[in-house]
């Protein structure tokens, strides 16, 4: 599945589908950790990937997005997982 990818200044990625609507994100743990809180969306992380951290739509699965998990892959996580992360 293609995606636009924008990276923002702080790294910040934000994938957005056909009609420009954005539909994930990729980032440090705290941005992430507000975008599911304000949307209700879901997050995972990965160990292994630079410690890159997605919030997805509940539709998606971090396999739709061009980013490569590392060796342990991707893992769901809870917000409390999430802000452990942040702080």
């Amino acid at each position: 599945m293609n995606h636009m990818i924008h990276t923002a200044y702080d790294g910040t990625i934000t994938f957005k589908d056909s009609h420009g609507i954005a539909v994930a994100y990729a980032g440090a743990p705290d941005f992430i950790a507000a975008i599911i809180h304000e949307r209700g969306w879901k997050a995972y992380g990965s160990p292994s990937a630079d410690g890159f951290f997605l919030a997805l739509k509940p539709t998606m699965v971090p396999e739709d997005l061009e980013i490569d998990p590392g060796v342990d892959g991707w893992m769901r996580l809870t917000m409390d997982e999430l802000l452990d992360f942040a702080s």
